[in-house]
């Protein structure tokens, strides 16, 4: 119990929580209990449990902050088992705040009453250690390839392999796409591909991408920590369409990783230190701060929640207000006129059949699903198809397809089904996790459609001359 408990709970209750980012009576008591968030949570879905609903977690936490319960392992398991996907957040009638309820309370019992594993520790010390800085995440990269080759991916294909590690390194080495070499990944590899008229201006403080003529608008680039490692090519996509819609792209060299992960796992004080460091790399004046990450871009447009006071607050108000997905810029700027037809790759007489799934933080968490969606529409020989259920949950969830391998394959089997139903040649899916997760999946049953973002496509109707 601490010995400053925070005011939440009625007059005269003791509050579990203690007053550093605790959530806030007013938004616990939000919730109507209506229901509406029961069928659109995944874990209610599968589990039919009130425990395992937002309804239910909204409870627990509110049972904490008015002092009737404690910590217990039973209540740690039910909010673990959340995805935080927050579509829960779209059908709300009330405007419950659930993903920063939860991401709240998850701060509070890390710091204060977890007693996190061994291999969470080392997660832990991986977020904030390796993830956290460019430097050490290329080494990381650099060493994972290591293992892609030679006696070292023999070894991790072979029964041994899987007798000898945990589950969890067998699960994070499938998910793993063919890395590239680190001379591969930097965006400066972009320039002999820029279009017609463009440069690339290398300065101290980061790269500027100047289009051909007077810019329409000035962007900074959000490199995000998985994408600059693991889909460089994606983000080199992304900042050549930029420059082709009339951007000035300019990339921060002193950017870092967004926080999502941390705050996720409850690491609050490591994500509140991310989002002050990009509030400040991305000061300078811009019209838009662009993310091709649906995750990295929500805790972008999110970094209010986590600074709050004096200074730095008004720095992220204005890192919130200038964040943008990549596809809200491309749809609102305009590309010109596709160069050519994007036909399917077994018969260039029929459409090239795509389904689109909206992940949960661009969906939910950033409310957006139109733009990407006018912007593959606009492509001749595009034949676009929503998945059923398009916006329900992969199960990736970060590292949650690692931490909790039963419900993600769970919520995975789900979104195979409606892959398998609708039967696209590729399936945009905007943000790593959600690629990297469907991907092993769909190769694990034989699917043939093949996961990608949103840039490579619009990419294939702008060849590069």
């Amino acid at each position: 119990m601490s010995a400053n408990p925070a005011p939440v709970g009625p007059p005269g209750s003791r509050s579990w929580f203690d007053r550093e980012d605790a959530p806030t009576g007013l938004d616990l008591r939000t919730c109507i209990h209506c229901g509406l968030c029961l069928t659109a949570c995944p874990t209610y879905r599968v589990l039919k449990i009130e425990p395992d609903s937002p309804r239910g977690r909204l409870y627990l936490m509110r049972g904490l902050a008015e002092g009737r319960i404690a910590p217990s392992d039973p209540l740690l398991s039910h909010l673990d088992l959340c995805l935080d996907c927050r579509a829960c957040e779209t059908v709300c009638p009330a405007g419950v705040p659930y993903g920063r309820l939860l991401e709240q309370t998850r701060g509070q019992i890390r710091r204060r009453a977890a007693h996190p594993s061994l291999l969470r520790r080392l997660g832990e010390w991986a977020l904030r250690n390796v993830v956290a800085d460019r430097g050490r995440m290329h080494l990381a990269v650099d060493l994972l390839r290591l293992g892609q080759h030679g006696p070292i991916a023999a070894f991790m294909r072979s029964p041994l392999a899987r007798r000898l590690l945990p589950p969890g390194a067998m699960a994070g080495w499938a998910l793993t796409p063919p890395l590239p070499a680190r001379s591969e990944r930097s965006l400066e590899a972009l320039g002999a591909a820029l279009p017609a008229g463009a440069r690339l201006d290398r300065r101290a403080d980061g790269l500027v991408f100047r289009p051909a003529g007077t810019p329409r608008a000035r962007v900074g680039f959000f490199t995000t920590c998985v994408m600059e490692t693991m889909f460089p090519a994606v983000n080199r996509e992304a900042v050549r369409l930029l420059v082709l819609a009339g951007c000035e792209v300019a990339v921060p060299r002193d950017q870092t990783c967004c926080g999502a992960l941390h705050a996720h796992a409850g690491l609050r004080r490591a994500a509140r230190d991310l989002a002050m460091h990009n509030s400040h790399a991305f000061a300078r004046d811009l019209d838009f701060v662009v993310s091709d990450s649906a995750g990295c871009g929500a805790a972008l447009r999110e970094a209010g929640h986590l600074l709050e006071d004096g200074d730095a607050a008004e720095h992220a108000a204005r890192l919130a207000a200038r964040a943008r997905d990549v596809s809200e810029v491309l749809a609102e700027l305009g590309l010109p006129a596709p160069r050519a037809p994007l036909g399917s790759a077994r018969d260039g007489a029929r459409p090239l059949r795509i389904g689109y799934h909206d992940p949960c933080h661009l969906a939910h968490a950033q409310k957006v699903r139109e733009a990407p969606r006018r912007l593959l529409r606009a492509l001749p020989g595009v034949e676009l198809v929503d998945l059923p259920d398009s916006d329900w949950c992969c199960g990736s969830a970060g590292v949650y397809n690692i931490a909790q391998p039963a419900m993600a394959e769970a919520q995975l089997e789900r979104k195979l089904d409606a892959i398998a139903q609708v039967a696209p040649e590729l399936v945009v899916a905007s943000n790593p996790g959600c690629l990297l997760h469907m991907a092993r999946g769909a190769r694990a049953r034989g699917l043939t459609a093949r996961m990608v973002h949103l840039v490579e496509v619009l990419g294939r109707a702008y060849p590069v001359a």
